[in-house]
């Protein structure tokens, strides 16, 4: 199996739900890792540098880094292979056939022999092998133009500030397209007027809202959420770099949604270095919020009950008032619980006019349980042996024994460790809830049901729905059931609501912890791996 086979097969093995966005993008298929064109070829007409300035705008900070500390130094305990693009294939032998997982710039991995292994399909100036063996399995193609040994390779490090983040739960900024096309390049104006119909308007449309930024919507619906602002930082060469950094388009239709590094300011107009080391307009996109719940890690966050269960509710939607309990029934009380928060409850409930209260451990204070999202934890494992006790079973899986429960309609997950409960919080299913009888969940928004592994998982992965929708760069994806996943969505905050078009959506913050719980493990350095059924554990999921 060749490069393109290899890339095929990842487009059927790392799927998410195909669907086209609405005004909440739902999710969709990977997109298959083609190389595009020479990053050395011109966009557009090549007139003279003219631009089109934006002024009088207020200067923003530049960079934004995703985490909140420096990006980490390249490991240095060892020989190492450092990749310099996407997709950096690792193959179980020595040759170009299947593969068993992926580097990607950013990563790197350490190698079993400084000596190369003999094999076909990747050789050397000599006509030599170069095949390296890396930790803790697998092969790499060391070509020196997607992949190095040298640290300190010039193309590696230009490129390296602008990588993927997986020491964060946000590896990129993310954003809203509004329409917008991208650039191997910083354009000329001439460049952009070309590709951008719309421009002068747009152009005029930005003017005016930066003088009145209360009407931007009013001025242009597509400068709704806009972030106007003028980076500080100027444009900065990144040389030469492989094709393959580059996805293969030049467009992201409007609701399709970006991720970014950083912008700079050209020329007074400003430019994000998309994920795929594109420049696209600042002023199309539209910045999403930075989603920011994440559930509970059981003894970090959260301590069990002294019985050893976990009672609790989150809460969706909105503010829930809190209730108290009178002689005449239940009344609503003037303070509330927040969004996306949560309480412990004692385990006690009660029915008043067709409505179920729980009674939380806070004094005298009560909820609507319809109002709330209360994970339900299993008595047993799949194995039988009783949770919250030592296994003595001896059916415990190979491995951590890891597996997981998530609830289409309740819109909870629970993570287990043998019969440990480890984490719980919201989800966000398909919008179709649970599958018809007959008809594909794919056709429904729904969520598959049933018992199934994780198959693979991706710490980014573009997703293309059909008509050219694309989720940029999506984070911590887990495949479980053909062409759905369980990955992170930066695009929207609904935990506890359906919301997608059957992938198990959960916040950025839960799907990291999450991806690099479950199992199979991924290697350290690696950016994706593939479950090995005679090799490796893999952790189950259970969907009702």
């Amino acid at each position: 199996m060749g490069r393109s086979s290899a890339q095929w097969l990842l487009g059927l093995v790392v799927l998410g739900c195909a669907d086209p966005p609405a005004s909440t993008p739902g999710d969709a298929p990977l997109e298959q890792p083609t190389p595009s064109a020479s990053v050395s070829e011109p966009d557009g007409d090549a007139e003279a540098p003219e631009q089109a300035q934006i002024d009088a705008a207020p200067a923003s900070d530049g960079d934004v880094d995703p985490s909140t500390s420096p990006r980490p130094p390249l490991p240095s305990d060892g020989d190492r292979v450092y990749p310099k693009s996407r997709f950096v294939w690792v193959r179980p032998h020595p040759n170009p056939d299947g593969w068993v997982g992926y580097l990607w710039l950013g990563g790197s991995a350490r190698l079993k022999s400084k000596e190369p292994a003999l094999g076909p399909g990747c050789p050397g100036p000599d006509n030599n092998s170069l095949w390296y063996a890396i930790e803790p399995f697998g092969y790499v193609c060391v070509d020196g133009k997607e992949a190095t040994l040298d640290a300190k390779d010039p193309e590696l490090l230009r490129t390296l500030p602008y990588a993927p983040r997986l020491d964060s739960p946000w590896p990129h900024q993310y954003g809203e397209s509004r329409g917008l096309q991208k650039y191997k390049q910083l354009p000329t104006h001439a460049e952009q007027r070309s590709r951008e119909w719309d421009l002068p308007d747009h152009l005029a449309a930005v003017k005016k809202a930066l003088a009145a930024p209360e009407k931007a919507a009013e001025i242009d619906e597509k400068l709704k959420d806009v972030d106007l602002t003028i980076p500080t930082r100027k444009p900065f060469e990144l040389g030469s770099y492989p094709a393959t950094l580059n996805e293969p388009r030049k467009r992201l239709l409007p609701l399709s949604t970006v991720a970014w590094s950083t912008e700079v300011n050209h020329d007074g107009v400003p430019f994000l270095l998309t994920a795929d080391f594109m420049w696209a307009p600042k002023t199309r996109v539209a910045p999403y919020p930075k989603v920011t719940f994440k559930g509970l890690e059981i003894g970090r966050d959260v301590q069990l009950d002294d019985d050893g269960q976990l009672r609790l509710a989150f809460f969706r939607g909105e503010d829930r008032p809190k209730y108290g309990r009178g002689p005449e029934g239940f009344v609503q009380q003037d303070a509330t619980f927040e969004r996306l928060s949560w309480v412990k409850l004692t385990g006690k409930s009660a029915e008043a006019d067709d409505t179920t209260f729980l009674e939380t451990v806070e004094p005298g204070v009560w909820v609507k349980k319809r109002e709330a999202v209360v994970p339900e934890f299993r008595e047993e494992t799949p194995w039988n042996a009783p949770v919250g006790k030592p296994d003595t079973s001896g059916r415990a899986p190979k491995g951590r024994g890891t597996w997981m429960e998530a609830n289409v309609w309740k819109g909870w997950l629970v993570a287990y460790e043998g019969t440990r409960i480890v984490y719980v919080t919201m989800i966000s299913p398909g919008r179709g809830g649970t599958p018809a009888p007959g008809i594909p969940p794919i056709d429904t928004a729904a969520t598959p049901t049933g018992s199934f592994k994780i198959t693979g998982k991706f710490a980014t992965a573009t997703m293309a729905a059909p008509q050219e929708f694309i989720h940029s760069d999506v984070p911590w994806t887990q495949n479980f059931s053909g062409p759905h996943a369980l990955h992170g969505a930066y695009w929207h905050d609904n935990w506890g609501e359906r919301m997608s078009a059957g992938c198990v959506n959960v916040s950025p913050r839960d799907g990291r912890w999450l991806f690099y719980w479950t199992e199979p493990q991924i290697p350290d350095g690696w950016h994706g791996v593939r479950w090995r059924p005679s090799e490796d554990p893999a952790t189950l999921f259970i969907v009702r």
